[in-house]
């Protein structure tokens, strides 16, 4: 069975970040929904926008289906982002850039 290559610092960062982006681009979209599920259900008289679930229930049911869906996505997605950060902290030590000003002194500065 053919080894793995090493996972590399930037790789790491990669997909932390990647997870990361992937998760709130879910949770934006999730909320997006919520509010539109919200005016079709409850609807909103100061925009003349009149519930619709009343008439077109089924579309409701299957749009609070997929939005319940959605935010399930989201929570695994948070677990993914949680590996992801646990991997990359536990293996990989926190960028480290020299100061100018402190490189006479000998102290480097975290970046993050």
């Amino acid at each position: 069975m053919p080894r793995r290559p090493a996972t590399t610092a930037g790789s790491a960062w990669t997909f932390f970040l990647l997870d990361q982006v992937f998760t709130y681009l879910i949770l934006a979209a999730a909320a997006v929904s919520a509010e539109v599920l919200y005016l079709a259900d409850k609807g909103d008289l100061d925009i003349t926008w009149s519930a619709v679930c009343g008439s077109f229930g089924v579309f409701c049911h299957k749009a609070m289906a997929s939005l319940v869906l959605t935010f399930v996505v989201v929570l695994f997605f948070i677990a993914i982002s949680l590996v992801s950060s646990y991997k990359l902290f536990s293996r990989f030590d926190a960028p480290v850039r020299s100061c100018p000003a402190a490189a006479k002194g000998g102290l480097e500065i975290t970046a993050f």
